[in-house]
């Protein structure tokens, strides 16, 4: 995938989750080597938000199989880094989200916490 399609996708995707009622905070946060492409804020649940974009259509079963045991590790890891920056919070989520881009209107796919499916 090209930076410029992550760009979109991630655009996509912070602009669905504040019409559905998140705080999306600071993109591409970054903790040591570990990244994580959008996190949000959303009834005390601090949610670290990994975001998968294609112009090719792909289900959610694959969307789950993208993210990887050690790349989820590193999601944690960010989030737990986070988690503390904000004491007011008391829990930590990570959720994936596809943006399929092949269509007029882009298609998103949202998992909440994937620790459910790695």
């Amino acid at each position: 995938m090209s930076k410029k399609v992550g760009d979109l996708g991630q655009l996509i995707a912070a602009s669905y989750l504040e019409k559905s009622a998140y705080q999306v905070i600071p993109q591409n946060v970054r903790s040591g080597r570990a990244e994580a492409d959008l996190i949000a804020i959303y009834d005390n649940t601090l949610i670290v938000i990994e975001v998968k974009s294609s112009y090719t259509e792909f289900s959610m079963i694959e969307l789950i199989h993208k993210i990887k045991r050690a790349q989820f590790a590193r999601l944690i890891k960010v989030g737990t880094h986070q988690l503390a920056k904000h004491s007011d919070l008391t829990e930590l989520r990570i959720d994936v989200i596809g943006v399929w881009l092949g269509q007029i209107s882009p298609r998103i796919w949202h998992l909440n916490d994937i620790s459910l499916y790695i």
